[in-house]
C-alpha cells in the first residue's frame, strides 16, 4: 500500500500539470503563455499533495478515495476549458464541492482556491470576478456539510445563490443588463446545477459505497452476533433495565411532589419566545430534569452525562449539530423518572416543557424498536447508546471474548445491515469516522 501511495503523490501534480498545458497548447497554440497556467498548477497541486500527506495520509489508503480526488480535480480542470465564459458557466466547481462533501471539506477548498486561481490566470484577470470565485468556493467548502443533508439542502443552496447574485451586482455597479458582458441567469443555473448535480451524486456515492461497505463486511458480522443479538437483544430497548432495578428509587417519591415540579418549571422561565427550550438551558448538568433524573437512578443519570458528551464530541467531529446532539443523549430515557414506556413518558415530558422538535424526534429515533434516526444527530446518539450500553454489559457480565473495537465493529455493521442508518442522510465519510471515534474513545 506504501507504493501506492507514493505513486499517487507525483502521479496528480504531474498529469494536472500536462493536462493544463494540453489544453492551453489546443486553445492557443505554442507560446510562452504555456508557462504560466501550467507552473502555476504544478505549485498549487503540490499544496493539496502536501496537505494530503500530512493531514490525510490515512485515507490514501483506499483506492477508491485517491479515484475520487484524481477524477474530481482532473475534470474540473476540463470543464473549466471546456467552456467558453468559466465565470458564467462554473460547472467546474462540481469537483471541489464532491470532495468537500464526500472526503474533508478542507481539501475541497483547497482545491477550488487551485481552480479560481487557474480560472484568474487563464481565462480573465479581473480581481473582483476572482473574488467573487473565492468567497462561493469557501461558502460551498464551508457548508458542504448541509448541502448533502435532505432538510438543510434548500436553505444552504439559497445561501449560496443570494450571494453569488448580490455578488454579482456588485461587482457589475449594481446594472442588470446581459448586453453589458454578464449573464446574470445563466451563472444562477450554472451554481444551481452545481448544487443539485452535487447532492444527487453524493446520495448515490453514500448508497453504493454503504452497500459495498456492507457486501465486503458480511463474514464480519458474526464475531459477535451471539452476544449482541440472540443473548441481550433488549439491550436496544432498555440498555440501563438491569441498573434501574438496583438503582430505582419510586418514582413517585419525587415526580409526583408538587414543590419539585415547581422547582422543575423553572427551566422554562427564561423562555418567553415560544419556540422551544433551549439547547444551552437544557445541556446544564445541573438543570431540574437532569436532577430529577438522578434522584430516580444515579446509575441513569451517570448513562445520560456519558452519552451526552459522547454524542456532542462525535458530532462536532462530523460538523453535525453538537448542541442537539448533546442534549439528545442528555435526555434520551428522561422517559424514566416515570412509570410506564419510557419512551413514551419521554416524549410527554418533552411536550411539557417545550423541547425543540428534532430533539423530541431523537427521544424515540435512538430506540430502532421504535423508529429509525432521520437525522445525524439521531444516528449519532442511538449508536452511542448502542456501544456504551453493550461494553457496559459485556464487562459486567466478565464475557471478554471480543475486544471493543472489535464490538463496536460489529455494531456499526449490524445497525448498516439492518437499516437503521437508511434515513439519517449519514455519509460514508461520516460512518467511517464515528466508528473509528468510539473506538478511539473505548481503546
Amino acid at each position: 500500500m506504501k507504493t501506492s501511495k507514493s505513486y499517487f503523490e507525483p502521479i496528480l501534480p504531474i498529469v494536472s500539470t500536462g493536462l493544463v498545458i494540453l489544453l492551453e497548447l489546443l486553445r492557443h497554440n505554442y507560446g510562452i503563455h504555456l508557462l504560466k497556467p501550467g507552473l502555476l498548477i504544478l505549485l498549487l497541486t503540490f499544496a493539496i499533495v502536501f496537505y494530503l500527506r500530512l493531514s490525510m495520509s490515512s485515507l490514501l489508503e483506499n483506492g477508491l478515495t485517491k479515484a475520487m480526488i484524481m477524477a474530481s480535480y482532473l475534470g474540473s480542470i476540463l470543464f473549466m476549458y471546456m467552456v467558453k465564459q468559466p465565470n458564467i458557466q462554473c460547472f467546474w466547481m462540481l469537483g471541489g464541492l464532491l470532495v468537500s462533501m464526500l472526503i474533508d471539506y478542507k481539501l475541497g477548498l483547497l482545491m477550488q482556491f487551485n481552480l479560481i486561481f487557474l480560472m484568474g490566470i487563464a481565462f480573465t484577470q479581473q480581481l473582483e470576478t476572482v473574488l467573487q470565485f473565492f468567497v462561493m468556493g469557501a461558502l460551498m467548502s464551508f457548508l458542504s456539510s448541509y448541502l448533502k443533508q435532505k432538510s438543510t439542502v434548500i436553505y444552504a443552496s439559497i445561501i449560496l445563490l443570494s450571494t453569488n447574485i448580490t455578488l454579482a451586482f456588485i461587482i457589475h455597479n449594481f446594472v442588470f443588463d446581459i448586453k453589458k458582458g454578464y449573464n446574470y441567469l445563466g451563472s444562477l443555473f450554472s451554481i444551481l446545477a452545481v448544487l443539485a448535480t452535487a447532492f444527487f451524486l453524493c446520495f448515490l456515492y453514500d448508497r453504493f459505497a454503504l452497500n459495498l461497505i456492507s457486501k465486503r463486511s458480511k463474514e464480519k458480522v458474526s464475531i459477535g452476533e451471539t452476544i449482541l443479538e440472540d443473548k441481550k437483544e433488549d439491550l436496544e430497548l432498555d440498555p440501563m433495565e438491569e441498573k434501574d432495578q438496583t438503582d430505582t428509587k419510586d418514582p413517585s417519591s419525587t415526580i409526583d411532589h408538587p414543590n419539585r415540579m415547581e422547582e422543575i418549571s423553572n427551566i422554562n422561565k427564561n423562555n418567553n419566545s415560544g419556540l422551544g427550550t433551549s439547547y444551552e438551558l437544557l445541556n446544564q448538568e445541573d438543570n431540574e430534569l437532569l436532577r430529577q433524573l438522578e434522584a430516580v437512578s444515579p446509575a441513569l443519570y451517570q448513562h445520560a452525562l456519558t452519552i451526552g458528551d459522547l454524542a456532542g464530541r462525535a458530532a462536532k467531529l462530523i460538523q453535525a449539530d453538537v448542541m442537539l446532539a448533546k442534549a439528545g443523549g442528555l435526555y434520551h430515557e428522561i422517559g424514566k423518572i416515570k412509570k410506564g414506556n419510557y419512551i413514551e413518558e419521554g416524549l410527554k415530558i418533552a411536550e411539557e416543557y417545550h423541547f425543540p422538535s428534532q430533539l423530541k424526534a431523537i427521544l424515540k429515533q435512538h430506540n430502532i424498536k421504535y423508529e429509525k434516526p432521520t437525522s445525524i444527530e439521531a444516528a449519532i446518539v442511538m449508536l452511542a447508546d448502542n456501544v456504551v450500553s453493550t461494553i457496559e454489559y459485556i464487562e459486567k457480565t466478565q464475557n471478554h471474548k471480543y475486544t471493543n473495537n472489535k464490538i463496536i465493529d460489529n455494531i456499526f455493521q449490524m445497525r448498516l445491515d439492518k437499516g437503521n442508518l437508511d434515513k439519517s442522510n449519514i455519509s460514508v465519510k461520516d460512518y467511517k469516522l464515528l466508528k473509528e471515534f468510539f473506538q478511539k474513545e473505548f481503546s
